[in-house]
């Protein structure tokens, strides 16, 4: 018989699937304890405050899923224009591995949850600041200038969420590619130029 805490886990698991596929307001909490293998006897002891906390943990769940991919791309590269090329590479190969079915699942919650939600859209800026620092991190990881670190690493997330929604749309990781390869090339100039 599983634990509570994998019953726990494995819904947290489900709902950020299945969020990311259909959305917050689209997934009902009997097709996550379903699909899950959660009881539903057990599910407000795990989560009194019912599918918006587990839509908490599970846009906590995803951010952490993201937030390894920009640690390990800052530890892989020596300078910030590899950063970001890695950067892309990880987001295409994600994205393609989905079969273009999985969009970022902190974008979803937050085009969902703004004004709805007031919990879940907090929830959603700070995973979206965790991940600017970690960009700013990695940009400014061998010395750069922190503050224009912090100022491209803004524009990266916009851009490459832009660019996962047009992969999306194309079903294709061209427009990661393309952006990235941009990106890449404007950051490391900018890194490396002096001044403000």
């Amino acid at each position: 018989m599983p634990r509570k805490s994998d019953a726990r886990q494995r819904a947290i698991l489900t709902a950020a699937r299945l969020f990311q596929r259909q959305g917050y307001f689209g997934t009902g909490l009997a097709q996550i304890l379903e699909q899950s293998g959660a009881p539903k006897g057990s599910f407000y002891h795990h989560f009194p405050g019912g599918k918006e906390e587990l839509a908490l943990e599970a846009i906590h769940e995803a951010s952490r899923g993201l937030e390894s991919l920009f640690a390990a791309a800052a530890e892989a590269s020596e300078e910030p224009g590899a950063f970001v090329r890695t950067l892309a590479r990880g987001i295409a190969y994600w994205i393609e591995a989905s079969d273009f079915t999985d969009g970022c699942p902190v974008a979803i919650f937050t085009l969902e949850s703004t004004p709805a939600a007031p919990a879940l859209q907090e929830a959603c800026r700070e995973s979206f600041v965790a991940w600017q620092r970690l960009i700013a991190d990695g940009l400014s990881r061998n010395g750069g200038d922190r503050a224009r670190a912090e100022r491209l690493a803004e524009m990266l997330v916009a851009a490459l969420e832009g660019a996962l929604l047009l992969a999306m749309a194309e079903a294709s990781t061209r427009p990661i590619e393309v952006i990235g390869e941009e990106l890449a090339e404007h950051v490391a100039t900018v890194m490396r130029s002096r001044g403000s």
